[in-house]
């Protein structure tokens, strides 16, 4: 029996990425502190026990658009995440959370 890998952020960006998603940009904007995201996704620590909270980010598609869009994003996130052996729990509608996945018996 193994004992599985924690993911970390760096590693399921990289995951994302290798399956062909790309990652939301950050930049500022002429307002002090506010911050503008391109679409994509991103990955960062969730919380101290090795998870990782991973977002979708809808740059500048219409919100009208945005909520069908995240499903469907955030489900081929899921696929390819779960593909890797991590596991994965969707979050407040709009947000995945993964963690390490099953042991190997």
């Amino acid at each position: 029996m193994t004992t599985p890998k924690p993911p970390t952020p760096q590693g399921i960006s990289a995951l994302l990425k290798r399956a062909g998603f790309e990652r939301s940009e950050s930049s500022a904007t002429r307002i002090k502190g506010w911050r503008k995201s391109s679409e994509g996704y991103s990955a960062a620590k969730w919380d101290d026990h090795g998870s990782v909270e991973v977002t979708w980010h809808r740059g500048l598609l219409p919100p009208s658009e945005a909520d069908e869009e995240r499903i469907r994003i955030l489900t081929a996130y899921i696929e390819a995440i779960t593909a890797a052996g991590y596991s994965v729990r969707l979050q407040s509608n709009d947000r995945l959370i993964v963690t390490a996945g099953k042991a190997d018996r």
